[in-house]
């Protein structure tokens, strides 16, 4: 008599299936196994992060907030001028730093008694009608290495010469300026300006060149040697420091920032650029290109209804298969299958178990005297299939073996 479902002996199969599931089921993750996987998953960041913290610690500590423009009256460096700037100010000159245009002007201005402009526009940030303000506003006026845009608003009888190297010599004097008989020498190395009337000069091709020049109220430094901290106290540089800044009560230390660039009032649109047949032919292209997806995104009929799920033969599977290889010239991976699906069914057929190898299969059907060993071996290693010529020709000569071998 068969036992009952409900039986004991009915439902022992159950419970010993339920027993292996519960032996094989994976464990359940612990609080520490998850805080190890959301750490590997988040280490990247955190360390991100920590550098980031490290690098903004870091400035802040070595920040120190001094000065450090180049030949700034504030800046202690050797390519700055607070020596100078200190000097002139224990003989009673009012240095004034001023860090934009606007403040510029208003320091002029302000001076009742007179006031020198030093000017350092190195960068060429000033624009002409900036420069032009400038030199309406400023009597007496020192400009630091211009070019020719920074010479026109104020002088144009100082022209550009050309550089000097360092390592030139300092060149005497050589003009009849008060500044001769207090600075005998300076530095010659720098810029080099032609003019009327100069100093320190050099013999060039085209005359004499001059990194002293001045005109009336202008006057045009060649050299940063004259003022910054480094060479100061080199030759006569201290004189020359103080006779050329030191006119006027009042000096203002003017080094333009990118805080000071002119901005267009209207930027021009890039549309206005381009041609006038651009826009017709742009609403003609959308007309167009709004015709052709309604032409091709227009269904041919209803969506039919299939039930779920859907059965598909196996032999369309395979046919599908096939032809995405012949698409993609995927030959090797087309060995590949029909490779193992054909010793799949020789070893069955042979009896040789799931864990039988090609070699093992080609040695029993060497035995078994269907084929000799070398064809064997050609045939089910074939590395010698690169071409879809070659995979028929494969293809057939495998199944003929199939076909010896009684497989249907």
């Amino acid at each position: 008599m068969s036992a009952r479902p409900d039986t004991p002996m009915g439902t022992a199969p159950a419970r010993a299936v339920a027993d292996a599931r519960r032996e094989t089921a994976p464990a359940p993750a612990t609080a520490k196994s998850v805080a190890r996987r959301r750490w590997r998953r988040s280490r990247l960041w955190v360390g991100l992060l920590l550098l980031a913290l490290a690098v903004g610690a870091f400035y802040a500590a070595t920040a120190t907030g001094e000065d450090r423009t180049p030949l700034g009256p504030r800046n202690a460096a050797p390519d700055g001028a607070m020596a100078v700037a200190q000097v002139l100010g224990h003989n009673g000159v009012q240095v004034s730093p001023v860090p934009t245009l606007d403040a510029a002007l208003a320091a002029l201005e302000e001076a009742e008694d007179g006031a020198t402009l030093l000017l350092d526009d190195r960068d060429a940030i000033l624009d002409a009608d900036q420069l032009g303000l400038l030199a309406r506003a400023s009597g007496r006026t020192v400009l630091i290495q211009p070019g020719q845009a920074q010479l026109k608003p104020f002088t144009d009888r100082i022209l550009p010469a050309g550089v000097v190297p360092d390592a030139a010599a300092p060149a005497g004097a050589g003009c009849d300026l008060p500044v001769a008989a207090q600075a005998p020498r300076a530095a010659a190395s720098g810029l080099m300006y032609r003019a009327d009337t100069g100093c320190y000069g050099q013999e060039t091709g085209a005359g004499t060149a001059y990194g002293y020049a001045v005109d009336g109220t202008t006057t045009v430094l060649g050299s940063t040697d004259f003022l910054d901290n480094a060479h100061v106290l080199d030759h006569g540089h201290p004189a020359l420091a103080l006779w050329t800044l030191g006119a006027e009560p009042t000096l203002v230390w003017y080094k333009p920032g990118y805080s000071d660039l002119a901005v267009a009032e209207a930027p021009a649109s890039p549309f206005e650029l381009l041609p006038d047949w651009v826009g017709p032919a742009t609403g003609w292209l959308f007309v167009a290109a709004t015709a052709a997806m309604l032409w091709r995104g227009r269904r041919p009929g209803p969506l039919v209804e299939e039930p779920l799920p859907v059965v598909v033969p196996a032999a369309e599977t395979a046919e599908g298969r096939a032809r995405l290889y012949q698409d993609g010239r995927a030959v090797g991976a087309a060995v590949e299958s029909l490779r193992s699906a054909a010793l799949t069914r020789i070893a069955t057929r042979l009896r040789l178990g799931p864990a039988a190898t090609a070699e093992d299969i080609a040695a029993t059907l060497e035995t078994a005297g269907y084929r000799p060993g070398p064809a064997l071996r050609r045939l089910l290693f074939p590395a010698h299939v690169r071409t879809e010529a070659d995979l028929v020709a494969w293809a057939q000569d495998l199944h003929t073996l199939e076909k010896e071998i009684g497989i249907p």
